[in-house]
């Protein structure tokens, strides 16, 4: 599944390095291939506006925490532009420069804020140069993580500072099911391609707990040396994402089990992990009959129709699949069973 919830017919098949811990596909993609993907049908950063928003607000803190106030800020892959909109309102001195190669139609471009559409090869030559620049959640859906970088640096001020947030690698996580997510980077594997782009870390730190399993590594720019060989990886790290995608792999019959009562199965949540389930529990999916959200407008397409959570709660003994991310699955259990519903989760066989 690709992270917007599209489908695409290829195995999902990881390989590991045995240096650094990094996983990738198996199979090779092509550059063509990265392309079509965030095309005008990738829909990410239009999907929940509302989620979208409170996201940039809590990626915005995160950020602020860790840097100075800068003058001009470029985010490579910034979305719908609502991160750096953040950024912008906290840093009133800011101009900021956006790029996304699926920026939505819609341009709310001004004098402080540019937007446009495109990859990091792409950044226009009077852009200049950048004090900060941001990638949330891009440098893991990148076909070589050190050019990403190198790139990135070309466009480094002096002094300048580079901010990297991608997903947690340990853990093993729902971010190694996107399809699109063409590597999951280790600590190891982040310092060893930013010192391969003549990058230093200044810091590297995890994600604070209401953002989720992420990462974020501060980078500025140093003389070319001879680079260090990371340390290797955790020897379990492998066995806990073989594991991890086992579990995965297993969920749909597990389901199935779990569901077998119900006479009726509805899913309650409509986004990201629900769209992971439709992919990777196929069989459990055809039987949910609707999708129950608290603001429908936030909802996926996902097939079934979407109704809002009061609607099921009119119906005592529906089963409904927890469609959440499965932290968060033990509090929803409670919600539903307090109003007379069947939870069905599986948090206890995939934590993350």
């Amino acid at each position: 599944m690709l992270s917007d919830g599209r489908i695409v017919q290829r195995p999902l098949a990881k390989m590991a390095c045995l240096c650094c811990g990094a996983a990738f596909h198996a199979s090779g993609i092509s550059s063509a291939e990265v392309r079509t993907i965030y095309d005008d049908a990738y829909a990410l950063a239009r999907s929940s506006p509302k989620s979208d928003a409170q996201r940039a607000r809590a990626y915005c803190n995160w950020i602020r925490a860790e840097c100075a106030a800068p003058l001009n800020i470029l985010e490579v892959g910034c979305g719908s532009g609502a991160l750096l909109r953040e950024l912008l309102q906290a840093w009133p001195a800011a101009r900021g420069f956006g790029l996304d190669p699926a920026l939505p139609e819609t341009d709310p471009s001004n004098e402080r804020l540019r937007l446009a559409r495109g990859f990091v090869e792409d950044i226009p030559d009077d852009a200049g140069r950048f004090d900060l620049i941001i990638a949330v959640n891009v440098i893991e859906h990148t076909e070589a993580p050190a050019t990403f970088l190198r790139a990135l640096r070309s466009r480094l001020a002096p002094d300048g500072r580079i901010v990297i947030i991608c997903p947690e690698a340990r853990p093993p996580n729902l971010e190694l099911l996107f399809f699109d997510h063409l590597y999951s980077l280790t600590q190891a594997a982040l310092l060893a391609a930013s010192s391969a782009a003549s990058l230093a870390a200044k810091r590297q730190v995890s994600a604070p707990r209401e953002i989720g399993d992420f990462q974020m590594v501060v980078l500025e720019a140093h003389a070319a040396d001879a680079t260090t060989p990371p340390a290797g990886p955790p020897p379990e790290l492998l066995a806990e994402r073989n594991g991890y995608l086992g579990r995965w792999a297993g969920l749909d019959q597990i389901l199935l089990e779990r569901s077998a009562s119900a006479a009726r199965l509805v899913a309650f949540g409509g986004g990201q992990t629900a769209a992971l389930l439709r992919a990777y529990a196929p069989k459990t999916w055809s039987r949910v009959d609707a999708i129950a959200v608290d603001d429908p407008t936030e909802a996926w397409t996902l097939g079934p129709a979407v109704v809002p959570y009061q609607d099921i709660v009119q119906h005592p003994g529906c089963g409904v699949l927890v469609a959440t991310s499965p932290h968060v699955q033990a509090v929803l259990a409670e919600r539903l069973n307090r109003d007379g519903l069947q939870p069905i989760t599986w948090n206890d066989l995939i934590p993350r």
